[in-house]
């Protein structure tokens, strides 16, 4: 018999619970490799793991119950949520949520959670840093701006907030270019590939195969929309509501900010119809 153990996951501690012959069973381990090692020794045999990928803290318990064999589920949170919601809930603790998302995995049978290469994680993080050191060297960019524009502005003050967004701006090329090393050895391919398609450049290439992983994984072009978030939606409801079009929204942001940056440039870069036909009329 399959029980599902439902695990809310912290920095430190691991909720886990489930029902066994009747009975609501709940533990709680630190969430470090000895905790792990606890868990397993906790838990009932066959068990059906399930979480929520909730930042970085769930990655090391879902790797470690992979590695050994285990099946293990890491589901969105807003899935969570809506199911707790659903149940009309009126506790909030870590312990109920664990139950809850046990109660999730009976019902909902999610499917199994693979882990990609480990460069796909660092290309990530590295993702992530450089994002970071974009907005770090705008905000020093502003902060001269707004120094020079007083007639008493510290020369100091100007000059050191120059060199960090001079510092920065060199961090972000050495971080662009472990990206590339690192995108060249998982996904040489398809980062050429993406980056043929006008108005998308190696860095979107690269950017989008760090979220996507590998598009093997998915069963048609139509989860992978989905997955970018990108998929119409449609509201309909007797006969005076009725629409369609907009997009979900229910992926990753970054992925879909990437895209729209890509089409954007491409905007600029083609011409409007009026433009098209000055064009033609000079040649």
């Amino acid at each position: 018999m399959i029980i599902w153990i439902g695990i809310d996951v912290s920095k430190s501690y691991l909720d886990a619970a489930w029902i066994e012959n009747g009975k609501r069973v709940h533990k709680r381990v630190r969430n470090s490799k000895k905790g792990f090692a606890e868990l397993m020794a906790l838990v009932p045999q066959t068990p059906h793991f399930v979480m929520e990928a909730t930042g970085t803290y769930y990655f090391n318990l879902a790797l470690f119950l992979h590695q050994a064999g285990c099946f293990v589920a890491v589901v969105n949170p807003a899935q969570i949520k809506h199911h707790i919601k659903s149940d009309l809930s009126r506790s909030k603790s870590d312990k109920s949520d664990a139950f809850s998302i046990a109660k999730f995995g009976q019902e909902k049978s999610p499917s199994p959670w693979k882990p990609h290469e480990r460069e796909v994680y660092e290309l990530r993080q590295l993702l992530t840093l450089d994002a970071k050191l974009q907005q770090m060297k705008v905000q020093f960019t502003n902060m001269v701006e707004a120094f020079v524009q007083t007639d008493y502005h510290s020369k100091q003050a100007v000059s050191r907030a120059n060199m960090m967004a001079k510092v920065l701006k060199a961090e972000r090329e050495k971080c662009k270019r472990e990206m590339e090393k690192l995108a060249s050895k998982l996904f040489p391919e398809q980062v050429e590939i993406l980056a043929s398609i006008p108005g998308v450049g190696i860095a979107s290439a690269v950017s989008v195969m760090a979220d996507v992983g590998d598009f093997s994984r998915f069963e048609s072009s139509r989860h992978l929309v989905s997955f970018c978030g990108l998929s119409p939606t449609i509201k309909q409801s007797g006969t005076s509501i009725r629409s369609k079009g907009h997009i979900s929204r229910m992926g990753g942001h970054r992925i879909r900010g990437t895209l729209y940056m890509c089409d954007e440039c491409l905007t600029v870069q083609r011409p409007v119809q009026g433009d098209e036909k000055a064009i033609g009329g000079n040649g």
